[in-house]
């Protein structure tokens, strides 16, 4: 089963009748790919529940944004109709997309009186990803800053048992909110979970903001893992089984559970592979070179005025390979393997 048959499963169950699992950690995690903008209230503006946050954009679906849009749609809706989730109290909520960053965020207080904080991955906006790839070099990168702003924000003096999360990027700010984290708050945090996001550069995976919280990191990637191979992270991940091919492994929804458990898988060798070289080649990149890659690659999106990866159509495409053939081979070869890894979902 995936996690919206666990939903349907368990809908009676609430989290005293049923321990928050890792399983309910996921699903959390992806709730800030939904648009709740003019429905969570932002900062001290007042609390929601889920059950009307859900009601609210029932006939709003073209408001969506984000790689997993009609499923975290039928999960929202699912969720609302359960005693388990329908109660949790959303706010805090943050949607912010400019010329810097793409960055979201949800505060959610269950009914066992726990936190939980997600952070949204990438959408589908051309900064969203060139945010992402910036990451080869930059550190802290915009939302990475503003994660740790908002935790620092969202976390009262009474709040307690704190769970913070994220899928793809949403995972990688969910570690750096924690690392930058002002004292008293990183101690009320119980666990940080990584579901398949990138890790960090080979500086700040050694430096003592992180060692500092590794203990409290719990990450999960599919067996087919892309995403979660990116830089570097904790050795220590959990593999497990996802029904996608390629790329669609790092869609959530193909993830298998059963029970409260997903099921275990072993990392493929194309996984382990892909990590071993993506890793080499960016250890054999200056950072100046890195820039310069990065720079190219998202400047043939601006050339050819694409904001979205959604609006990639074939007379787009035409014009993005003209512009490759501007650049040199290896260039364009390192561009293409990159290309494939934002474009094949």
């Amino acid at each position: 089963m995936n996690i919206i048959d666990y939903i349907k499963k368990n809908k009676d169950k609430t989290f005293n009748d049923l321990d928050f699992n890792e399983i309910d950690n996921l699903i959390l995690s992806l709730l800030p790919y939904i648009n709740f903008t003019n429905v969570i209230p932002a900062f001290k503006n007042g609390t929601i529940t889920l059950k009307d946050a859900a009601l609210k954009l029932n006939d709003k679906k073209k408001n969506f944004r984000g790689l997993f849009i009609s499923n975290t749609f039928k999960m929202l809706q699912t969720m609302k109709d359960t005693k388990r989730y329908k109660d949790i109290i959303l706010y805090n909520y943050m949607n912010i997309v400019n010329d810097d960053m793409q960055f979201g965020a949800i505060t959610m207080k269950l009914n066992d009186k726990s936190i939980y904080i997600a952070f949204a991955g990438t959408d589908s906006s051309i900064i969203g990803w060139e945010e992402d790839f910036k990451m080869t070099y930059l550190y802290p990168g915009a939302s990475q800053k503003y994660a740790s702003i908002y935790l620092n924000k969202a976390i009262g003096l009474f709040d307690k048992n704190i769970h913070i999360g994220g899928h793809s990027k949403g995972g990688n700010l969910a570690m750096c909110s924690v690392m930058n984290a002002h004292f008293w708050i990183r101690k009320k945090v119980i666990k940080i979970t990584n579901f398949d996001g990138p890790g960090f550069l080979k500086k700040e995976i050694n430096s003592k903001e992180y060692k500092r919280i590794k203990n409290k990191i719990k990450m999960y990637v599919p067996k087919e893992s892309i995403i979660g191979m990116l830089l570097y992270n904790t050795p220590d991940y959990i593999v497990i089984k996802s029904k996608g091919i390629n790329i669609f492994q790092h869609d959530a929804f193909n993830w298998q559970c059963h029970n409260i458990n997903f099921i275990r898988d072993i990392q493929s060798k194309r996984s382990k592979i892909l990590k071993e070289r993506l890793t080499k080649k960016l250890e054999e990149l200056s950072i100046e070179e890195r820039v310069n890659l990065v720079k190219n690659l998202f400047d043939i999106f601006k050339n050819i005025n694409v904001k979205d990866t959604k609006e990639i159509k074939i007379k787009q495409f035409f014009k993005l390979i003209k512009e490759f053939k501007k650049l040199d081979k290896e260039t364009q070869n390192l561009l293409a393997e990159l290309l494939i890894i934002i474009f094949i979902k």
